[in-house]
């Protein structure tokens, strides 16, 4: 991702969020931001199987590039920050899109994502300023500053040049009640310096108050929090070679492109070679009713041509949630143990795919 580019873009990127949004909601242009549904699949795997379970970017702050080297994982380029964003959109909202760095640049030279930091002296701006402390040694008393005391190369104070006494623990034995800094071209002391930017590709320096800040994306798997249910990690293996007896080839954390272009997540999906679909879903464990999660997937269960869906991890069905789920085909199954739910399924199946 160039970030010069990203700069240079921002001043019309709420405008063009705006008219995405737009777009997303009146299906205007759905197929033309629809991802390989491969590689999204692909994708969730990866994150799901790495140690941050989120995208994390590689920043090359001397080439001023932002990329995701996990992309090359699925065959996309690194530098690829669309794909992750058309995920982390309305439309799809696989991804969530998180801030993971924000650097502040120069305005006319956005590429520099890692100015230095520079303190100047207040009065003649001369880089040439040095920090000074009082000491004070708590066995004798002497007080004075730093540059009277023995240093060491990293900092700490060796000795007493009063008493000759060694410093064997500085947080007991000394105290610093002041501190300030003096320029070492105009003499001045001052309390506090003036700090400014550097940009390293035109040599110069900048306010603070004049940078730009830019924002680096990380993104999270919504699907890792909002499918979370422990009851089917004992029956996902198992649960997969029942589908296989029934014919189907069948993977896990499936994503699937809709006839309307929309994109699905589904947590075990099946296809056999009459193109027959079996979906089956973890009840999101945050859902407020199982009514309100019915009704999200009654339009995807319609889209997706699915022969037999499935629902796992209802409490309790009601009498609505049963009729509810009826009128669509879809199965709900309450019980909670890994045993009973991969009997339910396997009776379901039975049942619905009798020719």
């Amino acid at each position: 991702m160039d970030l010069k580019r990203m700069f240079q873009a921002k001043e019309t990127k709420k405008e063009h969020r705006i008219q995405f949004q737009e777009e997303i909601q009146s299906k205007k242009s759905i197929k033309q931001v629809n991802p390989d549904s491969r590689k999204i699949s692909m994708l969730i795997k990866a994150i799901e199987n790495s140690n941050e379970k989120m995208i994390i970017p590689s920043i090359d702050k001397e080439r001023g590039k932002i990329s995701y080297p996990i992309l090359d994982q699925i065959g996309e380029p690194i530098d690829n920050v669309d794909f992750l964003e058309n995920l982390a959109s309305e439309n799809f909202g696989i991804l969530k899109r998180i801030v993971y760095e924000r650097l502040s640049v120069c305005n006319d030279h956005p590429e520099c994502i890692s100015p230095s930091v520079r303190l100047n002296c207040p009065r003649c701006t001369s880089l040439d300023i040095s920090k000074l402390h009082l000491i004070e040694h708590k066995l004798c008393g002497y007080i004075s500053e730093n540059k009277n005391y023995e240093i060491s190369d990293d900092g700490k104070v060796i000795s007493c040049p009063s008493c000759k006494t060694l410093i064997r623990n500085a947080n007991r034995e000394i105290v610093k009640p002041a501190m300030w800094y003096t320029c070492n071209e105009c003499k001045e002391n001052f309390d506090e310096v003036t700090i400014k930017l550097h940009c390293r590709i035109a040599d110069h320096d900048f306010e603070i108050s004049d940078s730009h800040t830019v924002l680096i994306p990380g993104f999270l798997l919504k699907t890792l929090q909002d499918t979370s249910n422990s009851n089917i990690s004992p029956i996902g293996t198992p649960l997969k070679k029942l589908l296989d007896s029934f014919g189907f080839s069948s993977k896990e954390n499936h994503t699937v492109i809709g006839k309307s272009g929309s994109t699905y997540h589904i947590n075990i999906y099946g296809e056999d070679e009459d193109k027959r679909i079996i979906s089956i879903y973890l009840k999101n464990p945050n859902g407020k009713n199982g009514n309100s999660e019915l009704n999200s997937k009654i339009f995807e269960v319609l889209d997706t041509n699915s022969t037999v869906t499935i629902m796992i991890g209802f409490p309790s069905i009601s009498e609505d949630d049963k009729i509810l789920a009826s009128n669509y085909n879809i199965s709900l199954i309450s019980e909670q143990t890994p045993d009973k739910i991969f009997s339910s399924i396997k009776n379901i199946l039975s049942e619905k795919l009798q020719n």
